[in-house]
């Protein structure tokens, strides 16, 4: 069966995105930068620095990203958000917590009628996040 997971573009910052990620989930961390990849010599001298490609696993958690390389600065927007389901409300607890840490919240982290624990917000880099606990059908 295929996976899908979600892949982040940042403006030059997804190192630090991601070892803030990172802090918060645990899991291991892949970072390669331009420079220490085998298309350096390809890319402009101003994107040396930049994440070529990272990757955060930890169990069934993936998360990819890298620094955008084209003209211009991402635009982020509203029309895709990162969903964590989470087995239990301490898990959802610690997770929202850590990963709204300095950005917004849009719905504080709740019981609903079809969750144990739902929240939405927007991380301190402008995604927007998730968090689920389900309900027994």
């Amino acid at each position: 069966m295929s996976t899908l997971n979600a892949y982040l573009t940042l403006n030059g910052n997804c190192a630090e995105a991601m070892n803030f990620y990172k802090s918060v989930v645990g899991g291991e961390l892949f970072l390669m930068t331009v420079k220490d990849s085998p298309m350096k010599d390809e890319v402009p001298a101003q994107f040396q620095d930049a994440v070529m490609h990272a990757a955060l696993r930890n169990g069934d958690f993936s998360l990819m990203a890298s620094d955008s390389m084209h003209q211009g600065l991402v635009t982020f927007g509203n029309s895709v958000s990162l969903t964590l389901s989470c087995g239990d409300e301490a898990e959802a607890e610690k997770l929202f917590s850590g990963l709204s840490a300095g950005g917004a919240v849009t719905m504080p982290l709740q019981e609903t009628f079809w969750a144990k624990r739902f929240g939405m917000f927007t991380d301190k880099f402008g995604f927007n996040w998730m968090v689920n606990v389900e309900k027994p059908m």
